[in-house]
């Protein structure tokens, strides 16, 4: 991804060229969610931003003639990092990680970045949707992921998923700077697609090896099918020992498997859908569904205990969802 002055990547989409500091520092206050913009050795300041946002992710080229340091507000997307030339820094989570020709980095969603940038570096920024690739995720390994599972800050450019996603990103950034290679809405969206399943198998996490690897994975196939029992017998007396028969494993097999692909107990499962159907019946206004009937429906003997984790999960205590559904 290399290009000459007045053809850097993206230049059909331009978004600002200047040589002034307090110009570049507006826009990324107002566009490009900065705090902060620090700019050293900006006698002869040049700058370019270049940016197209697409259905669930973004592309962005950015270079300046100076060291800059930027400070961002938390944003709802998860932004890579790839050189083009020079280095920089990406800051997130307390973990700092370089950008150069040996590896990209991940800054995650929902948390204030950090970026300082070598004078002449020239960079790629991918933005992608969180929720986009969870979903996609969920698709390729048949179990969804839990909300928080961590996607490591960095990526090794030379590994082959890396470069590959280089390459996808080559082509579309083409695509995108040419004046007569346009493809329908419909190309778009599945190039797209296929940008959150090479950054998926690119990046490090949990997953990485279900996706890489075309072997079956039988953990998830085991706690997709525990899952599915739990959703159809929900309202019985649920026990480890009844999902270990169902499974035909032992109960502390499926604790090492259920934290190892969902991070969290069976039970905790269990609870989680339990809840979500007591809150289904205290929305349905109802007038012969009480607290008591619910925490009793949904196999939770103690409605102290109920109400408490009701309030936790659903931010309010279950009196507080029947008054809503009776004043609906």
């Amino acid at each position: 991804m290399t290009g000459d002055i007045g053809l850097e990547p993206l230049h059909r989409h331009a978004l600002i060229r200047t040589s002034s500091a307090e110009v570049l520092r507006d826009l990324a206050s107002r566009k490009l969610g900065a705090e902060r913009v620090d700019f050293r050795n900006a006698e002869r300041f040049e700058a370019i931003v270049n940016l197209i946002e697409l259905q669930t992710i973004g592309l962005a080229f950015g270079t300046t003639t100076c060291d800059m340091v930027s400070d961002h507000r938390t944003a709802d997307f998860l932004r890579v990092q790839i050189s083009l030339r020079g280095r920089a820094v990406s800051c997130a989570r307390g973990e700092a990680t370089d950008v150069n020709e040996h590896q990209f980095a991940v800054a995650p969603a929902g948390m204030p970045w950090q970026m300082a940038c070598q004078g002449g570096h020239r960079r790629l920024t991918l933005r992608l949707d969180p929720q986009a690739l969870r979903q996609r995720l969920t698709a390729l390994v048949g179990v969804q992921p839990r909300t928080d599972y961590t996607i490591e800050a960095a990526i090794p450019a030379a590994d082959p998923q890396a470069r590959s996603l280089q390459r996808l990103l080559d082509f579309l950034i083409t695509q995108l700077s040419e004046q007569d290679a346009v493809f329908p809405a419909a190309v778009y969206r599945e190039l797209e697609d296929a940008v959150h399943v090479a950054f998926l198998c690119a990046s490090r996490h949990r997953f990485r090896d279900a996706l890489i690897d075309p072997s079956p994975m039988p953990d998830f196939g085991l706690v997709k099918r525990l899952e599915d029992y739990i959703e159809a017998n929900w309202h019985e007396a649920i026990t480890i020992e009844r999902l270990a028969d169902e499974a035909g494993v032992s109960a502390r097999s499926i604790f090492r498997v259920f934290e190892r692909v969902r991070g969290y107990s069976p039970m905790a499962f269990v609870k989680s859908v339990r809840l979500r159907r007591a809150h289904e019946m205290l929305r349905s206004g109802d007038p012969s569904v009480t607290v008591a009937v619910a925490a009793a429906a949904c196999n939770f003997a103690n409605a102290g205990h109920f109400a408490r984790y009701y309030r936790a999960t659903f931010g309010e205590l279950p009196s507080a969802t029947i008054a809503r559904a009776e004043r609906r």
